[in-house]
């Protein structure tokens, strides 16, 4: 009975040590791409582009419920007559902010936009020339880490911690493999 309990037990640490390595691979790979994500939106000037849109953290609660403040949005570039009412847009106000909203009467004088959350309309009317793009998609709360792997301490954890932990386990496996190559010679 003890050597069957014995097995059971080597047996369900061998397959939770496998989990934990592939969980730590797996962890690791997606550290590397957020990092050369950020990495490549650093090097273009602030702009994170995926397969052609831009992504934007939502900063308000303008446009909740449909995406409340930390989501990231998609935002595709488009043909300014391409844009119907009901559609989400993303545009520079007046102010020169970048807005999210949506799309409530297209006039002659431009795209009148409304946040869902919003009791009135937006002041100005969209023109063509302050459009950036309509919303593709948006993921909720992936902008918090985003914004987060952007600061310098974001940085320093999301590429430091990987690091040492590499450097770490490296070592610790350089160590066990002179032991039992130190055993093997005695």
């Amino acid at each position: 009975m003890n050597e069957r309990k014995r097995k059971v037990r080597n047996g369900c640490v061998v397959i939770l040590k496998k989990c934990l390595s592939y969980a730590t691979t797996l962890f690791l790979v997606l550290i590397i791409a957020l990092s050369g994500f950020l990495f490549a939106s650093k090097m273009n000037g602030g702009k994170t582009t995926l397969f052609g849109s831009e992504i934007m953290v939502v900063l308000s609660g303008s446009m909740a419920p449909t995406f409340d403040t930390g989501s990231i949005v998609a935002v595709k570039p488009v043909n300014f007559g391409d844009i119907k009412q009901g559609d989400i847009v993303t545009f520079k106000n007046e102010d020169d902010l970048t807005i999210t909203h949506r799309v409530v009467e297209v006039t002659g004088q431009g795209l009148i936009t409304r946040g869902d959350a919003n009791n009135g309309n937006d002041t100005m009317p969209v023109t063509q020339d302050r459009l950036i793009g309509q919303v593709e998609f948006y993921v909720p709360l992936l902008g918090y880490l985003i914004e987060f792997i952007r600061s310098k301490v974001g940085m320093l954890v999301f590429l430091g911690v990987p690091g040492i932990y590499l450097i770490v386990s490296q070592v610790m496996k350089l160590f066990k493999m002179m032991k039992e190559a130190g055993a093997q010679t005695s």
